[in-house]
């Protein structure tokens, strides 16, 4: 009798118009993964009844669920799908690969997808703290715009559709008038930004298929419930905590020419945890990311076995960092309970420019924990964080750049 092998799986991931639904065609992506621990519980019922026996009776049917855990690299192409079950559709714009130098405190995230590559002219005013931009092949800059305090803003060039979206932190502009000619837009890279809101998270086709014994598991209604990672581990990994609404069992494959990407791993040198602006936050000697949807399955009323609805609950952004001991920097920041920016990096180089995936969160607690004093070496601090809300609305960005047309 032959034997599954583990080095033939494949796994299929295809987005669902509607929840639990099979696509009307297949158009599945093969994605890379390193263990498979999704599956159905038959969640089976005990029989109670006394029947002058020793033994019970056999259980009965209940009401199956499906839940569990994948993990997989941190491949900065594939990931992008699993972002899109945890946060939603992302929009999709023309990556700007090089950054302000001179004008400090300002990072430009995206361009519009309509700008012209090339390099473009960012420009700040002291006075009246403006910025304006102008992309390459236009006449001149568009309209400036105050940004005195601070956050979010769309900067328009002179042509319509020609924009950039950047993030400011007036603390950390410049005190006299300054430019930079050289903001690279990307004829080919995309930045794809997701959204963070408590709408309903998009579902997928899972298919985890063992050809060699021609048995394929196919799940509907998947969604991503915990995404977490190791932002400086030399193994980038993901992992992946998955709900969904129902599993069968199929003797033939979903898709039998699935779309695949090369894999680009996230490098453990890419790693980088900041401010966005400076090293206030100390000597980071590592840290690490989760996103939690606290999602809950419900079972509904409707005949069929599983979650029928799968309730999105209250987004939480969370980790650790830890950093040298010096009784400054982000331990500093913790006891004193004030809030800091902070911006996570995870890239790699695919050598036609830099992919990577970028969390900017505007406002994060830092927690301290007690810090073990033994030992004659150096001492380090590790201190949880959590991303907050703010008076000004302004929500965390997620953004993945490479080479992957859309989401």
């Amino acid at each position: 009798m032959a034997q599954a092998k583990g080095a033939l799986m494949q796994v299929l991931f295809q987005k669902e118009a509607a929840f639990r639904t099979e696509p009307a065609v297949p158009g599945a992506f093969k994605l890379p993964f390193t263990s498979y621990n999704l599956g159905r519980d038959p969640k089976k019922t005990k029989d109670p009844s006394i029947s002058s026996s020793p033994l019970p009776g056999k259980s009965g049917c209940g009401d199956a669920t499906v839940e569990g855990n994948i993990k997989a690299i941190l491949d900065l192409r594939s990931v992008g799908f699993w972002l899109m079950l945890a946060l939603g559709v992302p929009t999709t714009h023309a990556a700007v690969t090089k950054q302000p130098t001179n004008i400090t405190g300002v990072t430009v995230n995206y361009a519009e997808s309509g700008t012209t590559a090339g390099n473009g002219t960012l420009a700040f005013t002291f006075t009246g703290k403006t910025l304006s931009w102008m992309a390459q092949g236009d006449g001149t800059p568009g309209t400036p715009v105050d940004v005195s305090a601070g956050g979010y803003f769309t900067l328009q060039s002179s042509t319509a559709l020609h924009s950039i979206h950047v993030t400011v932190d007036v603390a950390a502009l410049p005190g006299v008038d300054k430019s930079d000619a050289d903001i690279a837009v990307s004829a080919t890279l995309k930045t794809h930004a997701y959204p963070l809101d408590l709408n309903d998270r998009p579902s997928a086709l899972l298919e985890i298929g063992h050809a060699d014994i021609t048995k394929f598991y196919r799940t509907l209604g998947a969604k991503v419930n915990k995404l977490s990672y190791d932002l400086v581990s030399q193994d980038q990994n993901i992992s992946l905590d998955i709900i969904a609404g129902a599993e069968s069992e199929k003797n033939s494959v979903w898709d039998a020419a699935p779309t695949s990407y090369n894999s680009l791993r996230a490098c453990g040198s890419g790693g980088a945890i900041t401010n966005g602006v400076n090293t206030s936050l100390g000597q980071v000697i590592g840290g690490d990311f989760a996103i939690d949807n606290g999602m809950k399955g419900v079972p509904l009323a409707d005949g069929m076995e599983g979650y029928g609805l799968i309730d999105q609950g209250e987004v939480m952004l969370s980790g650790s960092v830890n950093t040298v001991f010096d009784g400054a920097g982000s331990y500093a920041l913790a006891r004193a309970s004030t809030s800091t920016r902070m911006r996570l990096i995870s890239q790699a180089d695919s050598g036609a420019g830099i992919f990577s995936l970028v969390w900017d969160l505007p406002f994060v607690e830092l927690i301290e924990k007690v810090i073990p004093k033994e030992g004659k070496s150096g001492l380090s601090a590790s201190l949880q964080w959590n991303a907050h809300c703010d008076v000004s609305g302004r929500l965390p960005l997620c953004l993945l750049t490479n080479d992957v047309a859309s989401y």
